[in-house]
């Protein structure tokens, strides 16, 4: 890093079109429902690197739009918040990503298409790019939206170098890209549903939960995070666990790429596991009630409330 130059993080994975209809009635299906289409930016890369944005962070975002509106839209927003988005590669022909995602009217996913194709774009140069881009860089975030060998090349370069990598499973199915690639993560974060996947057996109870943190563990991963909805947030590591207090209000959609970010932001503040979770829990819960810059203070305010808040729910099975 040149000499008065800020460390920057790198994302690294997708940036999309979010469209999320949600009924104002109780969703039926099969027909016609009632409710309202809200247009968002999104991508699990480029909201955590939109994040890191407004808290102040220096952050370079990797991630393939298309030749179109949705793509010079993307880059933009994206730019508004302080992102550095020169590695927002525009791939000819191809059309920027769109994810839709119909909602009951209690906000509750119904279900979901993901028009992802331009994410398998990836081009030798654009990996060269991104991996010069990482040597000068304080660690590395990356989502399983990128193909399997360009999730390959960023983790082997970080690993070498000897970055942190921060990981995110993304979804249930992409979950399984990470079978395999977990030596060498530092912080992996992920639901429960997700976390299923990836450790292959029914997370019912407590202690299914804690076994399953701990198995990735002994598979390489330095710390894991697993966001359980109402029963909160487990933190494991290889010589301390902990189960933090769920916000007040559910965790849904881009709120969890906040936690993501808030626990980046957390790397150079806090070298405890449970602050780091509570950065996370308390990103989570102001981006659910704001856009825009964060108020650092308030934010360190309520990451010490989640540390010392006791969680009331860890007893007996997760339903």
């Amino acid at each position: 890093m040149l000499e008065g130059m800020k460390d920057y993080w790198l994302c690294v994975g997708g940036a999309n079109v979010d469209m999320q209809g949600v009924t104002s009635v109780r969703l039926l299906p099969g027909t016609s429902n009632p409710g309202v289409v809200h247009q968002t930016a999104g991508g699990v890369a480029r909201n955590v690197a939109e994040s890191l944005g407004w808290l102040g962070e220096e952050v370079h975002l990797y991630a393939l739009v298309g030749e179109d509106s949705d793509g010079e839209w993307l880059r933009q927003i994206t730019a508004d918040s302080g992102v550095a988005t020169h590695g927002m590669f525009r791939v000819p022909g191809r059309s920027t990503g769109r994810y839709l995602a119909i909602c009951d009217l209690d906000e509750e996913l119904y279900t979901a298409v993901a028009d992802m194709a331009i994410n398998d774009a990836w081009s030798a140069a654009m990996i060269q790019s991104g991996l010069l881009s990482l040597r000068q860089a304080a660690g590395l975030f990356m989502d399983a939206n990128l193909p399997l060998p360009v999730m390959e090349a960023f983790l082997t370069e970080a690993n070498r170098l000897e970055k942190k990598v921060i990981v995110d499973l993304v979804s249930v199915k992409k979950a399984e890209k990470w079978k395999g690639l977990l030596a060498g993560i530092y912080t992996i974060v992920g639901s429960i549903d997700e976390m299923e996947t990836l450790c292959g057996q029914i997370l019912h109870s407590y202690q299914d939960v804690e076994k399953c943190a701990k198995t990735l563990v002994d598979e390489g991963v330095s710390q894991v995070m697993i966001m359980c909805g109402e029963a909160g947030l487990y933190l494991c590591n290889q010589t301390e666990s902990f189960w933090l207090s769920p916000p007040a209000a559910p965790i849904r959609a881009s709120a969890g790429d906040a936690f993501a970010a808030g626990v980046i932001y957390a790397q150079n503040k806090t070298q405890r596991l449970v602050e780091q979770g509570a950065f996370g829990m308390a990103m989570a819960e102001l981006s659910m009630e704001r856009k825009g810059n964060i108020d650092l203070n308030e934010l360190s305010r309520r990451a010490e409330f989640f540390v010392t808040k006791p969680n009331p729910w860890v007893n007996g099975n997760l339903e």
